[in-house]
């Protein structure tokens, strides 16, 4: 389980106060949440140097992700409801686990990082059709970065333009490397108990920083934005309404 602080992240506009969660593994990366939204915050990674690395496009408080509603946004049904409002927060063994209702639908989000640097988003909602988060990764951390998605036809290539990837319907391959799992009893990740495929590999040689995308959704959405790239996964349409997926970012240092 990592170690996890909870602190204020200020107010918004309407004065109603968020919350942000920081989560540390032992390798002394983190995950940083907030109860705004249920998003994101930042992910820190140290590179092989032993500098930190903000990956993620960041604010220093609230009100920055109250104005760019983009940055490790929630979306529910591509609806912006749930972004706006402030979730139900709960530290549990796994990280923190968000919940929210609007209406008939209720979602639930889980956050987590692992000692092998797994940054874990498990969602589940009812009543709903998809759920899915993005986040925007900056170009200033992970320059000219390259990406290997696993969909069929695609090819390698840099990050540009707009593309949606179907992802292919084949069980993780996880390639084990000496120091992973054992590290605590709840990680790392089972990723063929999870369902979780490889959706993408994604390499910044100028920072030699390798993120691998793993999910149990069926459709990878890859968007070069302003001042980076938007990465997010969404599933199909659920017939019942009920939905429970998982997406996993792993970070390496490419040596």
């Amino acid at each position: 389980m990592a170690n996890i602080k909870q602190e204020s992240f200020g107010k918004l506009s309407d004065g109603r106060e968020a919350k942000i969660f920081t989560l540390r593994n032992n390798k002394g990366n983190e995950l940083k949440v907030t109860d705004y939204g249920a998003r994101i915050v930042s992910i820190r990674f140290r590179d092989k140097s032993f500098k930190n690395k903000f990956v993620l496009k960041t604010y220093p408080d609230v009100s920055g992700y109250e104005k760019d509603a983009t940055a490790g946004i929630v979306f529910v049904d591509e609806g912006e409801d749930f972004s706006k409002i402030i979730w139900n927060a709960q530290t549990i063994i796994e990280g923190v686990k968000f919940t929210a209702e609007i209406d008939d639908k209720h979602a639930e989000i889980i956050y987590s990082i692992s000692n092998d640097n797994e940054v874990s988003i498990t969602y589940e909602a009812t009543g709903a059709e998809d759920i899915s988060t993005q986040l925007v990764f900056s170009a200033d951390e992970l320059p000219t970065s390259e990406i290997n998605p696993y969909a069929e036809g695609a090819t390698n290539g840099l990050i540009s333009g707009k593309n949606i990837y179907d992802i292919i319907d084949k069980p993780a391959e996880v390639l084990m490397e000496v120091g992973m799992f054992g590290y605590d009893p709840g990680c790392p990740i089972d990723y063929l108990e999870a369902g979780l495929k490889n959706a993408a590999d994604i390499f910044s040689a100028p920072s030699s920083i390798d993120v691998k995308i793993y999910a149990t959704q069926n459709k990878l959405h890859v968007e070069e934005v302003d001042g980076g790239f938007a990465i997010r996964t969404s599933s199909t349409k659920s017939e019942d309404g009920k939905i429970k997926s998982q997406t996993v970012y792993v970070f390496k240092n490419r040596k």
